[in-house]
């Protein structure tokens, strides 16, 4: 009789148990986009099942089977302000310098950082702290600027634009973020980061060139001097010039003009050579400006001038956009 009561408390048990978790289970499915909208306080440690362990649990129902099969399937809950607040805990990873500490701020398994300021996907471990190695040591801090959050069923998203501020050298930049959290082991980590400059701002990678190759460039147009050609020296020039020549008050900005003054100026047969030169170097463009000396040969006379020119790389060669040629003044 006892055995008899025992067994009917137990199903009674049991009954009121599957009950009771139909009641309080939610799909995953409602995990979504939506969960954002509504966010869930994660105080009352709520979990979400997902719709094939219901489904599992129901088609299973003439047995005393558990209702999810393995604890994947189990989401914890968060809210847009709890995901937008991971962000601080890898900032804070930062301001210890500390690349190890950032380093696992990321997933153990899959994760995948796409830096800023590196061309090279970073997919584990060592890889993310070789990339914090250099970068640390521009000590920066982040700010987010502009945030949108998506929660998901045991993952969130957090993308929009932070701003860095680097402690070596004062300066701020400011870039696009992809965050992409995963719950790994009851704690929050960053299986998936992008980060990008703002593309309006980036210039194109320039054309690589050294000092000795800009002043090489002036060989080019003193070779096409003694041709005694004006096509071929208007043709050194780029396709938006400025020419300022020694002996003639007109500022020259096409094609056409260039090769009239040399039409005049080549009926000197001149040849130049730099006697000072001071080069620049930035994203496609060169300067070289100093001092050259001209022997006119047809008359022998040597003459000595200020030059500057500037380069472009246009059309896949090094064009001159600016050219002033000054005589010395004193």
């Amino acid at each position: 009789e006892e055995i008899k009561k025992t067994m009917i408390s137990t199903s009674a048990l049991r009954l009121a148990s599957r009950r009771l978790a139909r009641r309080s289970v939610l799909p995953a499915s409602t995990l979504n986009i939506e969960a954002s909208k509504t966010p869930v306080n994660v105080a009352t440690r709520s979990f979400f099942f997902s719709k094939e362990s219901k489904e599992s649990s129901s088609s299973s129902s003439s047995t005393s089977t558990q209702s999810v099969k393995d604890t994947s399937s189990v989401a914890v809950a968060t809210t847009e302000e709890e995901v937008r607040g991971l962000f601080g805990l890898w900032n804070d990873a930062l301001a210890t310098l500390d690349s190890d500490k950032v380093a696992k701020r990321y997933a153990s398994s899959g994760a995948v950082l796409l830096p800023t300021v590196s061309d090279t996907p970073r997919t584990d471990y060592d890889s993310i702290k070789d990339y914090f190695d250099n970068f640390l040591k521009l000590q920066p801090q982040g700010e987010i600027v502009e945030s949108y959050v998506r929660i998901g069923h045991n993952w969130a998203q957090d993308a929009g634009v932070y701003d860095f501020t680097l402690g070596t050298t004062g300066a701020k930049v400011k870039a696009r973020y992809s965050f992409i959290y995963i719950n790994e082991n009851g704690e929050w980590k960053i299986a998936h980061h992008h980060s990008s400059a703002m593309p309006e701002g980036i210039v194109p990678k320039g054309e690589p060139i050294t000092e000795g190759e800009v002043k090489g460039l002036f060989s080019l147009w003193n070779n096409a001097l003694a041709t005694l050609n004006p096509d071929e020296v208007a043709k050194r020039y780029s396709s938006k010039p400025v020419l300022l020549p020694t002996v003639s008050d007109v500022p020259r900005t096409d094609y056409d003009t260039i090769k009239d003054y040399f039409v005049n100026f080549l009926q000197l047969k001149p040849q130049g050579e730099i006697v000072e030169s001071h080069v620049t170097i930035g994203n496609n463009w060169c300067q070289d400006a100093g001092v050259y000396e001209f022997t006119m040969g047809a008359t022998g006379a040597v003459v000595k001038a200020r030059y500057s020119f500037v380069y472009v790389f246009e059309d896949s060669e090094w064009k001159i956009v600016h050219h002033h040629s000054s005589a010395m003044p004193e």
